[in-house]
């Protein structure tokens, strides 16, 4: 279960990831062709901004329940990998500020999935074996 519930907020929060990526990158390319309130023109219809918002309420709600659940199976391999993991989404939507520590932020998320994933690809990989 802990491991469905990683795999999930990891691809949550790379749709959370697009999604703001999407809409700052609008908002950057109307704001440089002179747009002077980019942001509101960027989304006019809201569709980019509820998906983001929408995307964010998910991964913190899976985000704690995935916490929860790697809480009572700790004696599994990766614990601190996982525990990471979980804090890193559980947070990544409230430290959401406009400059290179949020692209940092997400960067670190990017790669604690990563892992995680190689991870799981190597012990299936073992577990074949035996």
């Amino acid at each position: 279960m802990a491991k469905i519930l990683n795999v999930l907020i990891g691809t949550i929060g790379i749709l959370y990831i697009c999604g703001q990526v999407t809409y700052y990158g609008i908002v950057q390319l109307l704001s440089a062709m002179g747009y002077i309130h980019a942001a509101t023109a960027a989304d006019s219809h809201k569709i980019i901004w509820d998906w983001v918002i929408f995307m964010a309420f998910l991964l913190v709600i899976f985000g704690c329940v995935a916490l929860v659940a790697n809480f009572i199976k700790f004696q599994t391999p990766h614990f601190g990998l996982r525990l990471i993991f979980n804090i890193i989404c559980i947070f990544m939507p409230f430290l959401h500020i406009k400059n290179h520590l949020t692209i940092l932020f997400e960067g670190v998320f990017l790669i604690l999935f990563g892992v995680y994933l190689a991870t799981i690809k190597k012990s299936k990989l073992i577990n074949n074996k035996n």
